[in-house]
């Protein structure tokens, strides 16, 4: 049986990464035995059918780390982002047999908001200071391996920006696998955000939040003191716009969304945190939503104006204030946006079809 391994060295949420698991399902459904590198243990693991061996990495030294992918001899090796790459860069020049692979879900830009200056500058600090070596220990592993994936020709611009590139790139947007009985209902209304709602995100829109009167609005998720404060005053004026602190399991949070009608895809990141700003087809908040068959509206930023535009998936506005107006757009048209957002996902953008050329390419070289 053929051997893969998936490195997912910076965190052991895999729940909230279905790029990961559903990697996993579709490399086990070839054949593959499949081993997760991660640093903890894994949560529900018994939902994960398709993970055959788990390693925790916690307290392991990379040595150690690249010992154990050794005895494993895998046929394949996939990191998923820089953390992983700057442990095993070494492995491409001297296993062989092993092809390598880059299936890449985060940009590594020198970029880390106030935010994490504030909350670990120790954490600030090490990642400035260590940058150059992270890089360079990326590239090289980039180098020798089979294939890089990157979510769109956006980001994929972006990733060479900073260095990293490769002859061999395969798109692969981050969607969901298309499930028809997730789909909601025609008969839902109401706007829903969820995601993190914090001041780095919001401060640009916030002050004309209080301008949305007619809208039924809901923000789930986590919430920073500023948002707090800012909603309160918000919500003295515009009853209808509700605020639910919550973290929900995939599952759980499945259903919350399928109680909406349209789902908010905000994002005003500053201009210099450039993973953020080019957003593009990495939004699994966007594709969410998209996979549930429903509309979405957006702010504008790069690579998500692009595509609600030309596939009609929605309205994208260029200010919160004109939330009121396409809601109601959305909703006098609602049978049309709701089918064209699931012929245009099931045909374009299912999971299992956008990943088909990176699995033959991985059954191909193993």
């Amino acid at each position: 049986m053929k051997k893969v391994v998936l490195m997912s060295l910076e965190t052991t949420l895999l729940e909230w990464s279905p790029a990961k698991y559903q990697l996993l399902d579709e490399l086990s459904s070839k054949g593959f035995e499949t081993y997760l590198f991660l640093p903890g243990k894994l949560k529900n693991r018994k939902k994960y059918n398709s993970i055959n061996y788990v390693i925790n990495t916690e307290g392991m030294l990379n040595k150690d780390i690249r010992k154990k992918i050794i005895d494993i001899a895998p046929n394949a090796v996939i990191a998923t982002i820089y953390i992983d790459t700057t442990v095993i860069y070494k492995l491409p020049y001297i296993m062989k047999n092993t092809s390598f692979y880059y299936y890449n879900l985060e940009i590594c830009t020198p970029y880390l908001n106030k935010e994490v200056q504030k909350e670990n500058f120790r954490h600030y600090i090490k990642y400035k200071f260590k940058y150059p070596l992270y890089k360079y220990k990326e590239m090289l592993y980039t180098r020798r391996v089979k294939a890089f994936s990157i979510q769109d020709r956006l980001r994929m611009r972006l990733s060479e920006k900073y260095h990293i590139k490769h002859s061999n790139v395969i798109l692969i947007p981050n969607s969901y696998v298309f499930d028809e009985t997730k789909i909601i209902s025609e008969k839902q209304t109401g706007v829903v955000y969820t995601g993190g709602i914090k001041r780095d995100f919001f401060l640009k829109q916030m002050k004309n939040l209080g301008d949305v009167k007619r809208t039924p609005l809901t923000f789930s998720g986590r919430i920073d003191l500023w948002c707090k404060k800012e909603m309160k005053k918000i919500k003295n004026t515009n009853p209808d716009i509700e605020l639910v602190e919550q973290i929900l399991s995939i599952d759980d949070y499945t259903k919350y969304l399928q109680q909406f009608a349209v789902g908010l895809v905000w994002y005003s990141p500053l201009k210099e945190d450039q993973a953020n700003y080019y957003i593009g087809l990495s939004s699994g908040k966007m594709f969410k939503h998209l996979s549930l068959g429903q509309p979405i509206i957006a702010t504008k930023c790069p690579g998500i104006t692009e595509t609600v535009n030309k596939y009609k998936l929605g309205i994208v506005i260029d200010n919160i204030s004109e939330l009121d107006d396409a809601y109601e757009e959305i909703m006098r048209n609602y049978i049309y946006y709701r089918e064209n957002v699931i012929r245009i996902y099931r045909n374009r953008f299912d999971f299992k079809k956008v990943i088909t050329p990176f699995i033959e390419c991985i059954d191909s070289t193993s």
